[in-house]
């Protein structure tokens, strides 16, 4: 069987290949580059979404809850979040830099990981759902807005199913009606908005979060954060 070379084709993978191969040099560079005392492995402090402020390690110019992580020779590193803000896990890393995934610079989380944090605080990849438009860790529950009740997995999947009647009744023999009397889940409600229980929603000062309380009472949970922190 004869086998034609047609010319060019040998030319295309080889430029191909090369390309293939500056894309991985590329990332490994940035990966490489980036100083430790740069990284910050839950998250970094954002003023404004997308610019990183700087801080000196003697100017404690952090907000409560960050801590400076500055570099030899009193250089100055970014505020790095102090705690692990997943509930299940180690926030989505590079390197060892969790990287921000809010604002038009931040990254599309990957499967299986959700968005968590605010824009005016910091923001990481966590192992969770995201169902609507809204942000789950593993085994949480919530109702959607059909009734139904939603477990978000650990594989990052959503789970539906129709709840059962809160209340029925039965009809005896006798013509007496038994009936039961649960509590039946309350929604919140919240300057006007009604939320099932589980959700999540921002505060009205813009910068907490709130919580509808899963035991569908009907209370409201909102952090208490400092807003406006270094304006």
């Amino acid at each position: 069987m004869n086998v034609r070379i047609v010319p060019g084709c040998r030319l295309k993978l080889e430029l191909k290949t090369n390309i293939d191969e500056k894309i991985k040099y590329m990332v490994k560079k940035y990966q490489t580059s980036i100083p430790d005392y740069l990284k910050c492995p839950y998250g970094k402090y954002y003023k404004h979404i997308g610019k990183p402020p700087t801080c000196n390690p003697f100017g404690q110019s952090c907000p409560p809850g960050f801590f400076c992580g500055a570099g030899p020779a009193d250089q100055p590193g970014f505020c790095c979040k102090s705690d692990n803000p997943c509930k299940l896990g180690e926030p989505y890393s590079r390197n060892g830099d969790a990287p921000h995934c809010l604002g038009k610079s931040g990254i599309s989380c990957p499967r299986g990981y959700t968005c968590i944090g605010t824009k005016t605080s910091s923001s990481v990849c966590c192992k969770g759902c995201t169902y609507k438009g809204k942000s789950y860790f593993p085994s949480d529950t919530f109702y959607d807005k059909n009734g139904q009740i939603c477990t978000c997995g650990e594989d990052g999947s959503v789970r539906c199913r129709k709840p059962a009647n809160c209340n029925g009744c039965t009809c005896r023999s006798n013509g007496i009606a038994i009936c039961t009397l649960r509590v039946c889940p309350k929604k919140c409600i919240y300057y006007g908005k009604k939320y099932s229980p589980g959700d999540k929603f921002q505060a009205k000062d813009g910068c907490n979060e709130c919580t509808c309380s899963k035991d569908g009472d009907g209370t409201i949970s909102c952090t208490k954060y400092a807003c406006g922190y270094g304006k």
